[in-house]
């Protein structure tokens, strides 16, 4: 098996930095990053219909060293089993009613059929899975690629033959999946190397939310619009009826709007040229006499 190619230290630059206070910030993040290691820790599959990876291996290292990935029955830390465990602790109010119910079954169990003996009352069938975790951890396509390709920690496999895909299988994969994931993954690789932690804005009608520490600590002080630019031109045009609404929607959960217009080069089929993606934020508030008089 060939060795795994060296791979540069984070923050892969993808933007130009224009004054020395912007050069000095890079070349502090470059000494300061953990370089890659040698041989991804992780492990996981890549789930062509939700688009999404299933992580076999080494969720808690994810989760905890970076917020990456969340738990499916979860918000974000995978915590559905402590919850069950939590939830299902009964006071002796609780034992004794349970007890009493248990008596009334076994004296009324001589009446039920025969036709119905291979079947599991609701007390069986909690029995059988209680207090075992049936929760799956996921990440979703930009975390999976920052993982395997600027930190090499995660090995993706095929859910066919469960070969691991190389760093260009996954993008053309991820690409195919979801046409605009080259300007997105740039803008989430952008943030990422900053020491931001962004994160799925479906929920608020962006693309990311920015957590300053990450989700356990608190809220997200920023939303984050991805706006390709192709040409310099915008490919969608956007209305101002649109940026009223979403700006509304960004200021009653208390975030500020950044829209992030990601100008990328013509070849957009390989992640070598990450370095000739351009990206430029606005930051865009409604502005208030009243509040804004100082």
């Amino acid at each position: 098996m060939a060795p795994p190619p060296t791979m540069p230290p984070l923050p892969v630059k993808v933007y130009s930095s224009a004054t020395l206070y912007d050069q000095l910030v890079q070349l502090f993040l470059q000494i300061c990053s953990v370089k890659p290691s040698p041989e991804p820790c992780c492990t996981g599959i890549y789930m062509e219909f939700g688009k999404f990876i299933w992580v076999q291996k080494g969720q808690g290292q994810l989760y905890n060293h970076g917020f990456f990935g969340k738990g499916d029955l979860s918000r974000s830390d995978p915590t559905w089993l402590k919850r069950t465990i939590a939830q299902n602790k009964d006071s002796l109010e609780d034992i004794t009613v349970e007890r009493r119910r248990k008596r009334r079954q076994k004296n009324s169990r001589s009446e039920v059929v025969a036709d119905n003996g291979d079947m599991l009352t609701s007390i069986e069938l909690l029995d059988a899975t209680c207090h075992k975790d049936v929760e799956r951890f996921q990440l979703d396509l930009y975390e999976a690629f920052f993982l395997a390709y600027a930190l090499n920690a995660l090995s993706i496999a095929n859910p066919g033959d469960q070969l691991p895909l190389s760093r260009a299988d996954c993008w053309t994969t991820f690409c195919r999946a979801n046409p605009a994931f080259h300007s997105h993954y740039v803008v989430y690789h952008f943030y990422r190397s900053l020491g931001w932690v962004p994160k799925a804005g479906s929920k608020f009608g962006v693309d990311f939310v920015l957590y300053q520490s990450g989700p356990s600590f608190r809220h997200a002080d920023y939303a984050v619009v991805v706006i390709p630019l192709a040409n310099n031109k915008l490919e969608e045009p956007k209305s101002w009826d649109w940026l009223l609404r979403l700006n509304r929607i960004c200021t009653q959960v208390k975030k500020t709007l950044i829209l992030c217009y990601v100008t990328m080069p013509d070849d957009t089929t390989s992640f070598s040229n990450l370095d000739d993606y351009g990206i430029r934020q606005v930051i865009y508030k409604r502005w208030s006499p009243q509040k804004n008089r100082e």
